[in-house]
C-alpha cells in the first residue's frame, strides 16, 4: 500500500488527478479544492488503496484521536463525494461498508512509483512480451480516457435564488469557541442578504444528509456548509457551496487571518462567497465603522448569550457584554442595537416593569443611531416594541414595517410584528409574518413557537401540532407557548396530557399546582365546575398563576363575568398579558360578552381597525387598508 509520503507526490484515482501538495483535485480542465480535513480523509482512504478504513482509523488519522461525533465524518465524506462527482448511487469512488467503514473503489496510481527492488527487475521469461501488452493496454486506456474527458460536459452555470446556510463546524472541538463560529455564520447571512432577490435560510440544526436532501427539506436550491479552525490566534474558515438539484459543488474556498482581525476576515469571507454566488466580483459594500477588536469580541459573545437567553443568566450576561463592547468602542452601532433588544426582552424573561425597560431600550438605540446611522432601519423594531406596549397600534405597525424591509434580515423583528398583529386580531396577517420569520430562521424555537400559536388561534390544529413539535424539539418555551399548546391538547380531547403539561409548567415557575387538578377535572366533567372555580379563586388570591391562565380557565368554565374582570387589567400600562389570547377560539364566550367591544375601544383596537379598514367577524379582524 502507498505511504503518505508517496501520496503527497500526487496520484490518480479514476478520472481524477490528486495533487495534495497543491490542495487540488483535477479532472481535465476542471479543478476542485477541498478543505484540508476533506483532503485528509481522501489521503487516509488512498493509503489503504481499496482496503477498509474504519471510523476509528479516520478519527486517529484525521482528527488526531480527539473524540469526534459521526457528524464531522459524515460531512467530510459527503463533501469528498461532491468533489469527486460521486453523489449518486451506486457510488463510483467511495463505498460505504455498513457498520464497518469505507473504502476507495478505484485503484490508486502514484505519479512517482516507488523504486523497484533488484528482485523485481530481474529478467523473467516472456517479460518483454508481457511488457508490450501492458504498454499497449495502457495506451488504449489512456486514449479512451482522453476521449471521455474531451466529451465530458462542464456543469451548467449555477444561478442561485435561495440558499440554506448550515451550522458551521467548530473544528477546535472547544465549546468556548462556539460564539466565534456562530458569529461568523450570522455575519455571513447578513452580508449575503444584501444580494438582491436572494432568499436566505440561516439554519441552526445539523443535518446528517446530502445537500440535495437538505435543499428539499428547506425548500432552497443551494446549500452552504463550512468549518472554522482556531489554532492559537490563527483563524481559518473554509466553505463549500453545493447545488441542491444534483449535489454538484459549484464553489469552495478558505480565508484565514489572526483572531484579532476577525471583523475584516468575516468581510473577506462574505465577499468571496458572494462573488461565487453571483458569478462575478462585486464592489464591496461600504461599512460604517470597523470596530475595535476587543469590542467586537465581546459583542460576538453577547450575541451568543442573547441567542441562548433561555438558559441560566445568559440574558444578563449578554447585557453586560454589550455594555462592555460599547465602553470599548462607542461608535460600534450593532452593540447598541443588541443591547436595546436585550432590554426589550427583559419583561418577558425576567418579569421586569415594561415602562422602565422600554425607556432603557429606546435611550440605548437612540445613542446607537447617533453614533452609527446604519442601524436605524433595524432599530425600528425597538420602537415598534415600545409602541406596542403603549398600545399605539398604528405607530407600532409603521415602525415594524420599516424594521422588516427587504434590506433587513431579522427574524426577531418579524416575530415581534406577528405578535403585534395578533394582538389586534389580525390573525391571518400575524401568521404570514410568523411564517416569514420561519422562512429565514427555520430552526428557531421562538419562531416556530410563534407559528404554532398563530395556527392555534386560527383553529388549524394539524399545522399547530406540526409546529409545536418543531418548537419543542428546538427548545421553545414560555407562558404563552405552554398555554396555547395546552389549549390545543384540550381541543383534541387530550386532557390528561394537557394537565400534565400544566403541572410541569407551574412547578418550573415555582408556583403551586393545587388548582390544576380540580380545573381539569371540570373540563372533563362540567358538574365539577363549582370546586374548580373555588380553586381558581384561591390560586388567584395567592398569585399562583398568570392572568392569561385565569382568564382562559374562567372563560372555559363559563365564569365569563369574572374572566372579563381579569381581562380589564389589560388597560393598565404595558402588556398585562399577551392580548392575542383574546382571539383564541376557546375565548369566544368572552368575545360575546357585552363589555368586550367597549374594552377593545378603550385599548385603542377599534380605532386602529377603523384607521386600517378592518372588519371584525367575532373571531378575527380582516383589514383592507395599509
Amino acid at each position: 500500500m502507498p505511504t503518505r509520503e508517496e501520496l503527497v507526490e500526487g496520484f490518480t484515482i479514476g478520472e481524477w488527478e490528486v495533487l495534495p501538495g497543491h490542495g487540488v483535485l483535477r479532472c481535465g480542465d476542471h479543478e476542485e479544492r477541498p478543505e484540508p480535513k476533506v483532503f485528509d480523509v481522501l489521503l487516509s482512504l488512498a493509503s489503504r488503496d481499496g482496503n477498509l478504513v474504519t471510523r476509528d482509523d479516520l478519527i486517529k488519522e484525521v482528527w488526531d484521536g480527539r473524540p469526534t461525533t459521526d457528524e464531522p465524518i459524515n460531512r467530510c465524506l459527503s463533501q469528498l463525494r461532491g468533489h469527486l462527482d460521486d453523489r449518486h448511487r451506486p457510488h463510483q469512488y467511495i463505498e460505504t461498508l455498513q457498520r464497518r467503514g469505507y473504502r476507495l473503489m478505484k485503484p490508486v496510481k502514484l505519479h512517482k512509483p516507488p523504486e523497484p527492488s533488484a528482485a523485481q527487475i530481474a529478467p523473467q521469461p516472456g517479460r518483454s512480451l508481457r511488457l508490450w501488452k501492458i504498454v499497449a493496454a495502457a495506451l488504449a486506456v489512456g486514449f479512451l480516457a482522453m476521449i471521455a474527458l474531451t466529451m465530458r460536459l462542464p456543469a451548467p452555470d449555477t444561478e442561485v435564488h435561495s440558499i440554506a446556510i448550515l451550522p458551521i463546524e467548530n473544528l477546535s472541538g472547544d465549546p468556548a469557541n462556539q460564539y466565534i463560529v456562530d458569529g461568523i455564520k450570522n455575519v455571513l447571512a447578513r452580508r449575503l442578504a444584501e444580494i438582491p432577490g436572494l432568499v436566505i435560510k440561516n439554519t441552526r440544526v445539523r443535518y446528517d444528509d446530502e445537500p440535495s436532501r437538505i435543499a428539499e427539506l428547506l425548500d432552497v436550491d443551494s446549500v452552504l456548509s463550512g468549518a472554522v479552525q482556531l489554532q492559537g490566534s490563527t483563524l481559518k474558515v473554509t466553505y463549500l457551496l453545493s447545488r441542491g438539484i444534483d449535489n454538484v459543488t459549484f464553489g469552495s474556498g478558505e480565508v484565514d487571518g489572526d483572531l484579532a482581525g476577525i471583523f475584516a476576515l468575516q468581510e473577506r469571507l462574505a465577499t468571496a462567497v458572494r462573488d461565487k454566488l453571483t458569478g462575478s466580483e462585486q464592489a464591496a459594500q461600504p461599512r460604517a465603522h470597523t470596530p475595535n477588536s476587543d469590542a467586537y469580541n465581546r459583542y460576538m459573545r453577547g450575541i451568543y448569550a442573547l441567542e441562548h437567553r433561555g438558559e441560566a443568566d445568559n440574558l444578563e450576561q449578554a447585557i453586560e457584554l454589550f455594555q462592555d463592547s460599547i465602553r470599548l468602542d462607542e461608535k460600534f452601532g450593532p452593540a447598541y442595537l443588541s443591547l436595546a433588544t436585550a432590554y426589550a426582552l427583559l419583561p418577558y424573561y425576567r418579569n421586569l416593569p415594561v415602562i422602565e425597560t422600554d425607556r432603557a431600550a429606546i435611550q440605548t438605540v437612540e445613542k446607537g443611531i447617533a453614533m452609527d446611522d446604519s442601524i436605524s432601519e433595524a432599530a425600528a423594531a425597538i420602537y415598534g416594541s415600545a409602541l406596542h406596549q403603549q398600545k399605539r397600534w398604528s405607530a407600532s405597525e409603521a415602525a415594524y414595517r420599516r424594521a422588516v424591509s427587504p434590506r433587513v434580515v431579522d427574524s426577531n423583528a418579524l416575530n415581534w410584528y406577528s405578535r403585534m398583529l395578533s394582538s389586534v386580531g389580525r390573525l391571518d396577517d400575524a401568521l404570514a409574518q410568523a411564517l416569514a420569520a420561519e422562512a429565514i430562521d427555520p430552526d428557531s424555537g421562538v419562531v416556530n413557537s410563534r407559528v404554532a400559536i398563530a395556527y392555534t388561534w386560527l383553529g388549524n390544529s394539524e399545522k399547530a401540532h406540526e409546529f409545536f413539535r418543531r418548537a419543542n424539539n428546538l427548545g421553545g418555551k414560555g407562558p404563552m407557548h405552554l398555554l396555547a399548546y395546552s389549549l390545543l391538547l384540550i381541543r383534541d380531547g387530550k386532557i390528561a396530557e394537557a394537565q400534565e403539561m400544566a403541572v410541569t409548567s407551574a412547578r418550573m415557575a415555582g408556583e403551586s399546582p393545587a388548582w390544576i387538578h380540580p380545573v381539569f377535572a371540570a373540563f372533563a366533567d362540567p358538574s365539577l365546575r363549582e370546586p374548580a372555580l373555588q380553586a381558581l379563586s384561591e390560586a388567584s388570591a395567592d398569585d399562583a398563576f398568570e392572568p392569561e391562565v385565569e382568564v382562559t380557565a374562567r372563560t372555559m368554565l363559563g365564569d365569563v363575568d369574572a374572566a372579563m374582570q381579569v381581562a380589564r387589567q389589560l388597560e393598565k400600562p404595558g402588556e398585562w398579558f399577551q392580548m392575542d389570547l383574546l382571539f383564541a377560539p376557546e375565548l369566544r364566550a368572552l368575545r360575546e360578552h357585552p363589555d368586550f367591544m367597549p374594552l377593545l375601544e378603550r385599548l385603542g383596537v377599534v380605532d386602529y381597525w377603523q384607521q386600517t379598514g378592518c372588519t371584525f367577524d367575532g373571531q378575527k379582524a380582516t383589514c383592507t387598508g395599509n
